[in-house]
């Protein structure tokens, strides 16, 4: 296969809330914009995402990195900015082995060039993440799947709510977690109408149109998710600051005996969780930590 052209770019580190006020500011610059997560180390206190300009010969780096600056400065952060040089090579072949398949519990999450390769006994998820969040790297996707398998292999919950579902991969999850004992109802929702076309999407690829419904939801409280409910699991993984925002409507969400599954946590930031949940009735069941993210397990009381 014939290798892609080099390219060039330039990139500046942007917390996540702020990145679509940085990409409207870059305007289309370069021959394209895109942002892309930054994997954390432990807790280190780094910027969650990253913004880049995309170019097809080298930049004149004294421009953009005062350019990059000035954007810094409109959005009240350090201006942190890279120059990189992309060789030419066979992004084909590199963006698959970039999107290898993942294992979490029974999960098993692959891409479409890796089909036919899902491991027996495992329950395979076929996922098109497209530009939505949600792929299944994310300690707090990690997290969330290995509580779904784990609280589905003791009790299959009947309703389920993903709320703020991205890519649709944790629906999906409860709704195969085992060909019986998965949940039977599953609504996804979702602030974003790109990523509700993307789980909708999903869904119709795993055969799973019967089971999952999905819709465009910002709030707890939105009528058709409470007419929906109450649910015998509910899982969030979204960012601490919402999930404040939304304890008392989500807690409400959750039927006698049910779950809730919380996760986009920092370690630092349980305690504030934690206390803010059981002010609503909930009590911490189970934490599971990966890479600096907690996911945190609910209970309410039958």
């Amino acid at each position: 296969m014939p290798l892609s052209p080099e390219f060039w770019s330039v990139e500046l580190d942007v917390p996540v809330d702020l990145v679509p006020a940085a990409e409207e500011m870059l305007g289309e610059a370069g021959i394209a914009v895109s942002s892309y997560e930054v994997p954390r180390a432990g807790l280190a206190m780094s910027p969650d995402w990253r913004v880049q300009v995309l170019f097809d010969a080298p930049p004149d780096e004294q421009d953009w990195r005062a350019r990059m600056t000035a954007v810094a400065a409109g959005l009240d952060i350090p201006a942190t900015i890279r120059f990189t040089h992309l060789p030419a090579k066979d992004w084909v072949r590199h963006t698959n082995t970039l999107n290898a398949p993942i294992r979490a519990g029974r999960f098993f999450l692959y891409g479409a060039h890796d089909a036919g390769q899902v491991p027996p006994g495992a329950l395979g998820i076929l996922l098109d993440a497209g530009l939505a969040f949600g792929t299944g790297r994310a300690p707090s996707t990690y997290g969330c799947l290995q509580a779904i398998d784990d609280l589905c292999r003791v009790t299959a919950p009947h309703r389920m709510l993903d709320m703020g579902t991205g890519s649709g991969v944790l629906a999906m999850a409860a709704a195969k977690a085992g060909s019986r004992a998965g949940a039977r109802a599953v609504l996804a929702a979702d602030i974003d109408p790109v990523a509700v076309d993307v789980t909708r999407n999903n869904v119709r690829l795993n055969g799973l149109s019967a089971r999952i419904g999905a819709l465009t939801a910002s709030r707890p409280d939105d009528p058709r998710l409470l007419r929906a409910g109450p649910y015998d699991l509910v899982v969030a993984n979204i960012l601490a600051e919402p999930l404040c925002r939304m304890a008392t409507g989500l807690s409400r969400l959750v039927a006698a005996g049910g779950h809730l599954v919380l996760s986009g946590l920092l370690a630092r930031e349980e305690r504030l969780i934690v206390a803010r949940y059981r002010t609503t009735g909930l009590s911490l069941a189970r934490r599971i930590p990966r890479e600096g993210w907690h996911t945190l397990v609910f209970k309410r009381r039958k």
